[in-house]
């Protein structure tokens, strides 16, 4: 029994693996055909997939629902932007990692005693309070004026957002696989512990604190690299960047792509980035957007895109089954 459950978890793992290197070909072809305003789509559209993965972490695997994961996303940013201006590009990712680390815990110390929906007021609350902290830290921030000419990664062969694409498409492979293989570990079955039975969990001896610190820490990671690759995309980075707006963008990706699921932040992402793009003359009504696919995902799909390609799986399948 034991064997059988290896082979099928180096099986799944496997999967997996391809999958991942599916997503990272796909970003490189891409950048290779696409033209500059496809490619700057592209690799916004990467960029938030790879902060989703966070969320779809926190969300997904502990049902904890955070509005203030912007604050991450200002850190690899602002970081990124500070940084690479000494010249190093590697302490320009790693210093705001630990940041965030050192941030996540600190917001779930002080929110230890908050969950449901209070918890994500309080943390929408910790992501308003970091724009005007953004806004007012002039010294290092630029202040409402934001820090321009920010350099991107060179990538030979590539140029403008290709670059950006390729190497935020390389970097959401890996996140996906360590997403995936997380939720088939020992902790990623504790994180869900908690997410569906709380007292069961900890009938069970489970710390849901730690469980909930890691998950926090874990999720931030990703968010941060996303907000390094938007300072690289757009060469700018200002506070207009960490609105609600980018807040609610970030939550919509997990939640509309399937919480929990390995496919949500990829395909949420699609919807709620690339979608609006394409449909740029109804820019100014992306809220209304995302309020609507939120409501209507609530309504009649709650388990999100997962649910529809279920289905369509099943219909397909019913299909061949009539034919055979």
């Amino acid at each position: 029994m034991a064997a059988a459950r290896g082979a099928a978890r180096a099986t799944r793992q496997g999967v997996h693996l391809g999958e991942a290197a599916a997503i990272a070909a796909g970003a490189v072809a891409l950048a290779a055909v696409l033209g500059p305003h496809e490619a700057q789509i592209a690799a916004m559209t990467a960029i938030f997939a790879l902060a989703g993965v966070g969320l779809n972490i926190l969300v997904g695997y502990t049902g904890l629902v955070s509005l203030g994961h912007v604050v991450f996303f200002a850190i690899g940013a602002y970081g990124w932007a500070r940084l690479t201006e000494s010249g190093s590009p590697a302490l320009a990712v790693l210093v705001p990692i630990l940041v965030s680390l050192v941030v996540a815990a600190l917001i779930v110390l002080v929110t230890l005693r908050v969950v449901g929906y209070y918890f994500g007021i309080t943390t929408l609350a910790i992501g308003l309070l970091s724009v005007v902290v953004v806004q007012n830290a002039t010294p290092l921030t630029g202040g409402y004026a934001g820090i321009s000419g920010i350099q991107q990664i060179a990538v030979p062969g590539f140029a403008g957002p290709g670059q950006v694409l390729v190497m935020s498409g390389l970097v959401l492979a890996v996140a996906y696989y360590l997403q995936s293989s997380l939720r088939e570990s020992p902790l990623g079955a504790a994180m869900l512990a908690t997410r569906f039975d709380v007292p069961a969990s900890q009938s069970l001896g489970l710390s849901v604190a730690w469980i909930r610190l890691l998950a926090f820490m874990i999720s931030s990671v990703p968010v941060t690299i996303a907000g390094a690759f938007l300072a690289q995309l757009v060469h700018y980075i200002g506070p207009d960047q960490m609105s609600l707006e980018t807040s609610i963008r970030l939550i919509a990706i997990a939640i509309i792509g399937g919480r929990g699921w390995r496919w949500a932040p990829v395909l949420g992402a699609v919807v709620v980035v690339t979608l609006p793009e394409l449909l740029r003359p109804l820019a100014e009504y992306r809220l209304v957007f995302y309020g609507v696919a939120l409501a209507f995902v609530a309504l009649f799909m709650p388990r999100g895109l997962s649910q529809l390609v279920t289905w369509v799986g099943g219909r397909i399948h019913a299909l061949r089954g009539s034919t055979g």
